[in-house]
C-alpha cells in the first residue's frame, strides 16, 4: 500500500516529490514539503501547477506561500487546490 500523504508537484518540466503535512481548514489549503534535487528552482508564490496524489489523482493548484527557507534541500509550501486536474 502506498503512503496516502505522498504527492508529486508538477510545474511545467519540473517535478518535485513530496508529502502532505497538513490540510488547513475547508478551503482546499494544504501544507506540503517538496524535496529538491537541485535540478530546478523551487516554485514561487503565485505559481500554478498540478499536484499528483499517491493514487494518481491530479489537482490544479497554486503556491500561496513558501514557508521557511527555500534554499534547503526540502522546502515547505502552502498550496491551494483550485480545480480537478487532467
Amino acid at each position: 500500500m502506498t503512503d496516502p500523504r505522498r504527492a508529486t508537484a508538477h510545474f511545467g518540466q519540473a517535478s518535485f516529490p513530496g508529502r502532505i503535512l497538513a490540510l488547513e481548514g475547508g478551503g482546499g489549503y494544504l501544507r506540503v514539503v517538496l524535496a529538491g534535487e537541485g535540478q530546478h528552482p523551487y516554485p514561487e508564490a503565485g505559481q500554478e501547477g498540478e499536484l499528483e496524489m499517491h493514487d494518481g489523482a491530479r489537482f490544479a493548484m497554486v503556491i500561496v506561500e513558501a514557508l521557511g527557507d527555500s534554499q534547503e534541500k526540502d522546502a515547505e509550501f502552502r498550496m491551494k487546490l483550485v480545480d480537478r486536474g487532467a
